[in-house]
């Protein structure tokens, strides 16, 4: 690179940093980069030039929000590091020209950030965010999930438009009614056909939800199986942690609670010691510690929506491994997995500390064309193993094996930000989502 600081941090780009030993790490620090440029842009404008100017700001160029993934999908040793968080405004409320309510916002804006602001305006996302602080372009082009209530329950399917800019610097817009097939698959490209620069994403009115906690214990894996599909068709939605290796159950059955954008006086109590348990549970990994089970707790969206922090050195932190597999081998999985958790065991003294299960509505095959969730309408079911320190050379050892058979032999779809020491052909990423100006060697492994 030609350029010295001095010149460089007189453009209009705002946070900018030269390579001077500096890293950037991912939310549980188990993976860090060393970009030779590190920018934080703060218009559309800067985004454009940032893409044209291949000797400032070196190929690749890798957009990133919070940094939150646990894979390398943030490495990119050598090139440029684009966060987009100073572009987090929220553009407001509009009808589109089909008559539905949306609202528009620049991609670093943070899920909590905007439940919050759409609670306050009597609105919600219909998707109940776990991670408040993900950015919306990060989650409009990636495998975001929940166990569903309403419909598909991954974000990016109530994402209705998209501006970005391309590999040539120009913004361009993508719809779901116009240009429909190239939408869709952009949706699929995690951030290698373009930078996502703001969404226009579907709203509706604020609800409530109603949760029931409880704690199960079964006998068997069979008996597993068959307790977590009789809790899902008792409620509208299930999410559950699992301890495989002791066949215990801890469950959130979730319902419908009609309209309403705040949580009733009655049950904030209850609410609020509930979300913060369960806030230092996930920050921490699910690392022993107990958990209250409340029963029949009203709750607004927005208030479910937890924030995290980046750990520090010696702090304990979650890490996972993510898989999506059809409902349908539910049995299998489990108790294939609960068999192979015995044997490591037995063999190491190690077993992860738990398993995060949801269940999620998959779309219309033309909705999700590629990837996770691509399988055309049904139910998912993912079934990822976590444990409280991505340093702990037992659990990579464990995640790494579990890996084969989570994906050869079960059949688990993975994922390049959620699913990590996968190996060329685990992901199949189409070549022609890709452009060379945003493609890193992470991803150049999983293009087909």
């Amino acid at each position: 690179m030609n350029t010295n600081r001095q010149e460089i941090t007189t453009q209009p780009y705002h946070g900018i940093f030269l390579n001077d030993g500096r890293k950037f790490s991912n939310w549980g620090s188990s993976r860090s980069t060393q970009p030779a440029v590190y920018v934080e842009p703060i218009s559309y404008a800067d985004v454009q030039a940032i893409v044209r100017n291949t000797e400032q700001f070196p190929t690749p160029v890798r957009p990133v929000g919070s940094m939150l993934s646990v894979t390398e999908t943030v490495v990119n040793d050598g090139g440029t590091l684009l966060c987009t968080r100073k572009l987090d405004a929220i553009l407001g409320l509009e009808t589109d020209d089909q008559g539905r309510h949306v609202v528009r916002v620049q991609a670093g804006c943070r899920l909590k950030k905007l439940s919050l602001w759409l609670q306050q305006q009597g609105w919600e996302i219909p998707f109940q965010a776990e991670i408040g602080e993900a950015t919306v372009g990060s989650v409009a082009v990636g495998d975001t999930k929940e166990s569903s209530l309403d419909g598909p329950g991954y974000f990016s399917s109530h994402v209705v438009a998209i501006l970005y800019i391309d590999e040539n610097g120009s913004l361009q817009t993508l719809s779901d009614k116009q240009n429909a097939a190239a939408f869709y698959e952009f949706k699929c490209s995690f951030g290698l056909s373009g930078i996502v620069v703001e969404c226009v994403i579907e709203v509706r009115r604020a609800s409530l939800c109603k949760v029931d906690v409880d704690l199960k214990v079964y006998d068997s894996p069979e008996a597993l199986t068959d307790g977590l599909l009789r809790l899902r068709k008792g409620c509208d939605a299930l999410l559950a942690v699992v301890i495989l290796h002791q066949l215990v159950c801890f469950v959130e059955q979730r319902y419908r609670a009609g309209a309403g954008k705040a949580t009733p006086m009655s049950s904030q109590p209850e609410c609020e010691q509930y979300r913060i348990a369960k806030r230092l549970a996930i920050q921490r990994g699910f690392d022993g510690g107990n958990l209250p089970q409340p029963k029949g707790i009203v709750f607004s969206r927005h208030d479910f929506v937890n924030e995290y922090w980046h750990p520090g050195e010696l702090e304990n932190r979650l890490d996972f491994q993510y898989y999506e597999h059809d409902i349908g081998r539910l049995e299998q999985v489990i108790a294939e997995s609960y068999r192979f958790t015995q044997t490591f065991k037995q063999r190491t003294g190690f077993a992860p500390t738990g398993w995060a299960t949801y269940f999620v509505h998959r779309p219309e095959i033309r909705f999700k064309p590629y990837g996770i969730y691509s399988s055309g309408p049904g139910i998912s079911c993912s079934f990822d193993p976590i444990y409280c320190n991505p340093n702990e050379p037992l659990w990579r050892q464990f995640a790494k094996e579990y890996n084969r058979l989570a994906i050869e032999t079960l059949g688990g779809n993975p994922s390049p930000i959620q699913t990590q020491w996968l190996q060329p052909g685990d992901v199949r990423i189409p070549r022609k989502l890709a452009r060379s100006r945003f493609t890193t060697p992470y991803y150049q492994q999983f293009l087909v």
